[in-house]
């Protein structure tokens, strides 16, 4: 069932894309696909302590919808093998007319679990000095020596206003 709702989404965005073509004066037709280079960072570090690197950059951006990703490994110098000791990575959603905004993210750290997490606010009223939304996040620990923890979750009711 997974399979065809990825499917199903791949199909969605490949239709919806829009697709112009050109003709030359002989007849021959082209496929304009527009090409924009989106910001990409990626960063190497290395300390006393060990080394590690991240990498951020936007994966989707169209002016009303924006899909940002981000990821990181850090290795201890201490530590024996070749896994990473540290790892994670956050996806993060913004619609830019509303002002509404998801993320998820995850984090690992070898011996001590996972921690995962996601979040939403979503803004009914958005005005150029006021946003009113409602917002909500849920996370939990998964693994590690003390186990897997309880889930920890909270929504409300969020108010910004601009002077």
């Amino acid at each position: 069932m997974k399979y065809y709702v990825l499917l199903a989404v791949v199909a969605a965005v490949a239709t919806a894309l829009p697709v112009e073509y050109n003709e030359q004066e002989d007849g021959q037709e082209f496929y304009l696909v527009p090409v924009n280079r989106e910001k990409r960072q990626t960063n190497w570090g290395i300390s006393n302590t060990g080394l590690g690197a991240s990498h951020a950059g936007t994966i989707f951006d169209n002016g009303n919808h924006r899909l940002d990703g981000s990821a990181y490994a850090a290795k201890n110098f201490g530590s024996h093998g070749l896994r990473p000791d540290q790892m994670g990575g956050r996806l993060d959603y913004a619609h830019m007319p509303s002002g509404s905004n998801a993320f998820i993210k995850a984090d690992n750290a070898r011996h001590y679990g996972t921690d995962v997490n996601a979040g939403a606010q979503y803004n009914f009223v958005h005005r150029k000095d006021l946003d009113v939304g409602v917002v909500g996040q849920y996370g939990r620990h998964f693994g590690g020596p003390f186990g897997t923890g309880r889930p920890q979750s909270y929504v409300g009711l969020t108010a910004t206003g601009r002077f």
